[in-house]
């Protein structure tokens, strides 16, 4: 049965492949870059969602490489992700910079080395049973506000409504400087594609004919990964400013996403912790990596119901947990205080009318 650590190993394997495949022929440096940029990316949400769950948000690749020597890395291994993450930086921030292909066929081999002496630390998380992960197409529009100097975000899932999206599911109110910080990390994902040609013509008018439009694109991918992204940038003087039904924290999709998200970061990291301390932890990373205020009777139901579930799976199975995964209601049980959440095994879904 495959784990999550040989998951990452085979993932890297076939980079590895790949990549002295292209040595058989003429190739350009954005055939390398395109190998080394996506999966170093793939590699680092490992380490924040699985190595180190409950790491904060502003961790960088750098600090959570050389935290690995805390769970007994070899040195060898420590050094040869930072040769990775240091041609990552070569091939996305210094484009002028000659990418060689020895090199990186020699620094994915020593990746290959690394990740599997990661694999055999015997870290609970890694040795979970590995299923595909969870992927959601998320619309993201943002809008300006000028008056206010607020950027309003807006996340939305898919429909066959005539405007082709659900309601949002999340909304975040960032100060219009920080687009120019948040536009660069967006652009360079490889889970992320913006414009018309991402969206269709169709999707891209309803988007951009609303006023205060500035941009719109495409997420798809664990949708966790979006929320902590876009949460460093969230304003809370902004936040209570707004109109307040329009307020990310007045807002339940909004923050029950944000708590079921903390949850799992929780449960993987301390699968232990019950009671109380479950609660504090769950409610805290929630405000803390997520941006989300749940001290609203919203907040405090959705927190009893997600603490409510999370403490039916035992301790051994909590580093599988997964989620948010959106559904769209059917015939499923009565809803409990008004939060659509369920758990599946070990997956949270959140239902969606």
């Amino acid at each position: 049965m495959q784990t999550r650590g040989d998951a990452i190993v085979n993932d890297a394997e076939t980079v590895l492949d790949r990549m002295r495949a292209l040595g058989h022929e003429t190739f350009s440096r954005s055939d390398l870059a395109e190998l080394i940029e996506p999966f170093t990316s793939r590699m680092e949400f490992f380490l924040k969602a699985v190595v180190f769950p409950t790491a904060s948000r502003r961790t960088n690749l750098y600090q959570l490489i050389d935290n690995l020597a805390g769970f007994g890395a070899q040195s060898s291994t420590v050094a040869a992700l930072h040769h990775l993450r240091e041609l990552y930086n070569n091939s996305k921030h210094d484009p002028d910079k000659e990418l060689k292909w020895r090199r990186c066929v020699d620094t994915l081999s020593g990746a290959v080395d690394a990740l599997k002496d990661l694999a055999g630390l015997k870290l609970a998380a890694v040795d979970a049973v590995f299923e595909p992960d969870l992927s959601s197409v998320v619309y993201v529009g943002f809008w300006d506000h000028y008056t206010g100097g607020e950027t309003e975000v807006g996340l939305f899932l898919p429909s066959d409504h005539w405007l082709g999206t659900s309601p949002t599911i999340s909304t975040f109110h960032l100060p219009t400087s920080s687009w120019e910080k948040v536009k660069p990390l967006l652009a360079g994902h490889p889970r992320y594609a913006r414009g018309e040609e991402a969206l269709g013509q169709v999707l891209w008018k309803s988007f951009s004919d609303e006023d205060d439009f500035l941009d719109a694109g495409v997420w798809e991918g664990d949708v966790r990964e979006l929320l902590t992204l876009l949460s460093s940038f969230n304003d809370e003087s902004l936040e209570m400013a707004v109109i307040p039904f329009l307020a990310r924290r007045n807002d339940l999709l909004s923050v029950g996403v944000a708590l079921v998200s903390a949850a799992v970061d929780v449960a993987r990291g301390d699968p232990n912790l019950a009671g109380p301390a479950l609660r504090m932890r769950v409610s805290d990373r929630a405000k803390s990596e997520y941006a989300a205020e749940t001290g609203t009777p919203h907040g405090q139901a959705v927190l009893d119901r997600v603490v409510e579930l999370l403490e039916r799976v035992p301790a051994g199975q909590r580093v599988s947990m997964v989620g948010p995964a959106f559904r769209r209601a059917r015939n499923e049980p009565t809803v409990q205080n008004g939060v659509p959440v369920l758990l599946e095994g070990t997956t949270f879904i959140w239902l969606i009318a």
